[in-house]
């Protein structure tokens, strides 16, 4: 119940700030711009799927710069655990986010509906969608200065820069590496893309809701154990450092 409490305090005190109009002005303009025209369940999906990523990082670090803060680390104090902190600020962070994804969600079904798209595969394309929110929303709250310390950041960020480095190392780059070298750097690359497989094959499953395979099953599941795993680990960070006042 504190976790929920508190959840609902930082919800609160993020629409008093005004903040919330981002959200709400992002909602319009994508149905005005790319909903308002005939389109089918991927066109859909394919838009949000894309939408709400880039929505979570501004509503994540717009929270996270809400409650990473002196008073709001007296709530600590009052019988507040860190774990609930967090957790709370997570929930803040995907209501929101999900919050703004089911209006528009509303808005096609009541005014534009995707063609072919009913409701047993709306929920379907809903689930990898909401738990690729739910780990871009760990995955800032872990990266933020009230979990992580600078060095660390940087060294996840890096890793992460490293899994996608296939991306922008290639071509006449990759034939400068010695060989050596380069077997090292396509093994790290694999090694350090797994943990991504689950968010993009996620992606896909929203865009296509094919869960007649179990390859399907097992990547929900594995989004779910990834996530759990991200919240795992902020909270365990969390907890093992002291409190740094931003302000200070």
């Amino acid at each position: 119940m504190r976790t929920l409490r508190f959840a609902g305090f930082t919800l609160l005190d993020y629409i008093r700030s005004g903040r919330v109009a981002v959200e709400i002005i992002v909602a319009l303009s994508v149905y005005a711009v790319f909903m308002r025209y005939p389109m089918d369940a991927a066109y859909f999906f394919n838009l949000l799927g894309v939408v709400t990523p880039v929505l979570t990082l501004y509503t994540a670090s717009a929270l996270i710069g809400l409650v990473d803060r002196p008073q709001g680390y007296l709530l600590l104090v009052r019988g507040v655990s860190r774990a609930s902190y967090l957790l709370g600020l997570f929930l803040a962070i995907v209501t929101l986010v999900a919050g703004v994804y089911g209006l528009l969600c509303l808005a096609a079904a009541l005014f534009n509906r995707p063609a072919g798209l009913d409701v047993g595969r709306w929920l379907l394309g809903t689930l990898p969608l909401v738990l690729n929110i739910g780990l871009m929303s760990a995955l800032m709250m872990m990266l933020s200065p009230l979990v992580f310390s600078t060095g660390w950041r940087l060294f996840v960020l890096a890793l992460i820069a490293l899994a996608f480095s296939s991306n922008f190392i290639g071509g006449t780059v990759l034939n400068q590496i010695p060989a050596g070298l380069q077997s090292v750097l396509r093994a790290l690359q694999a090694l350090l893309g797994g943990p991504l497989v689950p968010a993009l094959y996620g992606f896909q499953l929203a865009t296509t809701q094919d869960y007649s395979t179990s390859t399907a099953i097992a990547n929900v599941l594995a989004q779910a154990s990834l996530l759990a795993s991200l919240l795992g680990l902020a909270i365990y960070s969390f907890s093992r450092r002291d409190l740094i006042f931003s302000s200070q």
